[in-house]
């Protein structure tokens, strides 16, 4: 099966983001390593910060798919064993580009917006809460907890398994949790 230009487009640009600043990263330069041309990449983008967005966007949608999934609309009750499964799976299936965007060239958009999903989920998974003092406080702390612990074990993946890395962020999570 060919692999559509937008395809090839994102994965040389994702291969060239591992080491390379986004700033850097020109349209001519990225049409030169894909090849295509120009107007092929125009066709698809206006730049190289939409090709960036565009992977940030398709991730955070497919952990939102794996969320929905997991939970089948119920995170209140969801397993959190299972969801952390599912989820830590998924980053290894998409190693490359998580690694990219939080260890290689830490992406700081990327970070804000899925600390954004975690709150929302949590907010779901414990409804209750949201009305207590300093909610959004306990909510930045407990995303921030959660992305730190994938980013800790992206950097450290000998350090830490995976058995290991859930086990974290299972307590780290059901700390903060008590807080409420």
């Amino acid at each position: 099966m060919p692999v559509d230009a937008r395809d090839a487009i994102r994965s040389e640009f994702m291969r060239i983001y591992e080491r390379e600043r986004v700033d850097r990263i020109t349209v001519k330069g990225l049409c030169a390593a894909v090849p295509v041309a120009r107007t092929t990449f125009y066709a698809h983008y206006r730049n190289v910060d939409d090709v960036l967005l565009e992977v940030e966007d398709g991730l955070l949608a497919d952990l939102a798919e794996v969320t929905g999934r997991v939970s089948g609309g119920d995170l209140a009750n969801m397993d959190f064993a299972v969801f952390l499964d599912e989820t830590l799976g998924f980053i290894r299936e998409r190693w490359r580009d998580f690694h990219a965007l939080l260890v290689d060239q830490p992406d700081a958009r990327f970070v804000a917006r899925w600390k954004e999903a975690v709150k929302a989920n949590f907010a779901r998974r414990y409804p209750g809460a949201r009305m207590r003092q300093n909610w959004d406080l306990v909510a930045e702390m407990a995303a921030s907890a959660v992305i730190g612990a994938y980013t800790w074990w992206m950097e450290h993946p000998d350090a830490a398994g995976v058995e290991e890395a859930k086990r974290q962020v299972g307590r780290v999570t059901a700390a903060i949790v008590s807080s409420l």
